[in-house]
């Protein structure tokens, strides 16, 4: 009799260890997929800060052009700055939308390992792109912004004009890179671990 109640409690407590142990990994599963939450979230910021920037900076060069239009070269500079600013700022819209949609709860880990894996491909073939729209945005809106606010006229001065602009994108693009590198691809980087982790839980089950 003591052996069998000894069976009985010992089937009592493994079930009772087994629904532990199911609760535990389905909390852990929770708490990496709200970091993987947390890290596609770093990225995405800077995208919905660039829109801000962009939707400024359109309204700002559209005053400036206008401030300019009897003065044809400034006001092709701004007519082109803008249209860069534009195209940036779609392009942020559009990875947005592409982030928000790697947030759905009701997708297999798989699709999203996938989803996330495609998408890093999209940022990818997209940065080549937003390098050489920064590039014309700086050559095209920092003489404007310059004789818009203090009126000198950088066009006309070209040995001053070339040695600026060749610093305002070094500075640009280096402040670029170093986010691209340790905020934005670190964060789609850490959001693919923590995926991997949930993955490694669900093979175990």
């Amino acid at each position: 009799m003591e052996l069998d109640d000894l069976k009985s409690a010992w089937a009592q407590y493994d079930k009772k260890l087994s629904k532990n142990l199911i609760i535990n990994e389905e909390l852990l599963k929770s708490i990496n997929f709200e970091k993987y939450n947390h890290a596609l979230k770093k990225p995405m910021n800077l995208e919905l800060l660039n829109i801000f920037i962009q939707v400024f900076m359109i309204g700002l060069v559209t005053v400036f052009s206008l401030r300019l239009s009897n003065e044809i070269p400034y006001l092709l500079t701004g007519l082109i700055g803008a249209l860069m600013c534009t195209i940036s700022l779609i392009f942020s819209a559009v990875k947005v939308n592409r982030f928000n949609k790697l947030f759905y709860y009701h997708l297999s880990i798989t699709n999203f390992q996938k989803d996330l894996t495609h998408f890093r491909i999209f940022i990818m073939h997209l940065r080549t792109i937003e390098y050489v729209i920064a590039a014309i945005m700086g050559i095209t809106l920092f003489p404007m912004m310059v004789k818009a606010t203090s009126d000198i006229d950088l066009l006309g001065n070209l040995t001053v004009l070339i040695p600026a602009i060749c610093c305002a994108l070094g500075i640009g693009y280096a402040f670029g890179i170093c986010l691209n590198i340790f905020v934005y691809d670190k964060g789609i980087e850490d959001a693919d671990k923590f995926l991997s982790i949930i993955v490694k839980f669900e093979s175990e089950e």
